[in-house]
């Protein structure tokens, strides 16, 4: 028996059971406003629009990124046909960073206007995203923990997509110095960079 090795299926495993946590907590972190009882509807309404709103989208997006980095996160773990002691110590600084996502959401929710939060938001993301390129580039790196006979097209799509999000929330943290709002919302162009990524290697993707 080897001690330095954990069944692949059992890390996985592990790993789901964070990232439902951490998304089930996320959803916790969005606080009911405290209006008094005898408001006026068009008032309540108002209010809403200016509390709730703003924390349930900053709640989707948090969740849309999370989602995407399960997503990844199985998508590269397919290709992973064992583990050693490094993998797994990568595994669970990249789950440290996904349960703090939660936290940073709830503070995100309450005082995203303020730089010095939506620069620590970002910052846990983008180091999130550099770890799980740090998870790829490791098992792949001579084939250490797949198949040998791993494409390098996949090798590559997957390094060039997990920097991508990273690289994004990097950038939004230089424009966060101009504009906080902007900065929130430069996070939507991962997505679209997912969908010129996977155009770009399609072709190359649609071989293996």
């Amino acid at each position: 028996m080897n001690l330095t090795q954990i069944k692949v299926e059992y890390l996985v495993s592990f790993s789901d059971a964070l990232f439902a946590f951490s998304i089930t907590f996320m959803a916790l972190s969005i606080q009911l406003p405290n209006f008094p009882h005898n408001i006026l509807e068009s008032e309540l309404t108002k209010r809403l629009g200016q509390v709730l709103i703003p924390n349930i989208i900053h709640y989707i997006i948090s969740f849309l990124i999370v989602g995407n980095y399960w997503i990844v996160y199985h998508r590269i773990f397919e290709y992973i046909k064992r583990t050693n002691l490094t993998l797994i110590w990568l595994n669970l600084a990249f789950l440290l960073f996904i349960s703090l996502v939660a936290y940073f959401t709830g503070l995100l929710s309450s005082y995203g206007t303020y730089r010095i939060v939506v620069i620590s938001f970002a910052s846990i993301l983008a180091t999130t995203g550099f770890i799980s390129f740090l998870i790829w580039w490791y098992v792949t790196k001579n084939r250490k923990l797949v198949d040998e006979n791993l494409q390098s097209d996949l090798v590559r799509y997957f390094l060039i997509r997990s920097l991508v999000t990273p690289l994004i929330f990097l950038a939004s943290i230089g424009i966060s110095f101009i504009d906080v709002q902007a900065a929130l919302y430069f996070w939507i162009v991962i997505f679209p960079a997912y969908f010129i990524i996977g155009k770009i290697h399609l072709r190359a993707l649609s071989k293996l």
